[in-house]
């Protein structure tokens, strides 16, 4: 009986490290620590944006440490920003369908306002026309919310959005 509990506790754990690995925390991240909190904002990156680089710095692996892609929260500088990332995003269609989009080396360009906070994620929406009308189609891309508002991934609602293409 020692054995089998022993061999229990051993695939326990071992089960839990496998579950744990394929699930990365979100990062919080200070991008100029020495900067007051007057001159910063606050972004949320969806897990679908990879940022690669942030004016010009390359942040990749900071923000995607061993190539875990995830969710981060940063403190950024108030003011104009050119963030260039790649954007793999995937969502259901119906039981048995769903869409892939990824798409490589992006650079969006904002103005941030200082002491706000934004959330930056994938949307979608369908597309409408005849082709919609035997099989949904659909329009997506990226946009910029205020993230002090109830959670939405409708470009409606968004501060900014970028329509990168369709289904």
């Amino acid at each position: 009986m020692t054995i089998h509990k022993h061999l229990f506790f051993t695939v326990l754990v071992f089960v839990t490290l496998l579950i744990s690995s394929c699930f990365t925390m979100p990062g919080k991240i200070n991008f100029d620590p020495g900067l007051p909190p007057e001159q910063t904002t606050v972004v949320v990156f969806e897990k679908e944006i990879h940022v690669k680089e942030y004016n010009g710095v390359d942040v990749f692996d900071e923000w995607q440490p061993d190539m875990k892609y995830r969710k981060n929260t940063v403190t950024l500088p108030a003011g104009q920003a050119a963030i260039a990332f790649d954007l793999f995003a995937y969502f259901k269609t119906g039981s048995y369908s769903s869409i892939t989009i990824k798409q490589e080396d992006i650079e969006l360009h904002f103005n941030f306002e200082a002491g706000k906070t934004y959330r930056m994620g994938f949307y979608r929406e369908i597309a409408g026309g005849l082709g919609s009308f035997i099989m949904s189609r659909y329009k997506f891309g990226i946009a910029i919310w205020d993230n002090s508002i109830e959670y939405t991934t409708s470009k409606n609602n968004a501060i900014r959005y970028w329509e990168l293409g369709e289904t």
